[in-house]
């Protein structure tokens, strides 16, 4: 963690879609007659496991960001 809060773990995290989304929407997008291989299913598998873990990934950082205590703030938020 590098002495960082969960809140700086949380806005250092970079903004991506799950990849089990972006799968499912290409499956989609398929013609219905297309049946999956046995390539699609191992992706599937390997990218679906991929999502299991950012899930439980962001999980334990909220459960930690609601364990720690509040602190002031050294910045002061645009607008205010």
């Amino acid at each position: 963690m590098n002495g960082e809060s969960p809140l700086e773990i949380l806005i250092g995290e970079t903004d991506q879609v799950n990849p089990a989304i972006l799968l499912a929407e290409e499956f989609m997008r398929r013609n219905a007659a297309d049946l999956l291989s046995a390539d699609d299913v191992c992706r599937a598998e390997t990218v679906l496991n991929e999502g299991r873990m950012e899930i439980e990934t962001i999980r334990r950082q909220i459960a930690a960001f609601e364990r720690s205590l509040p602190s002031p703030s050294i910045y002061t938020p645009r607008g205010f």
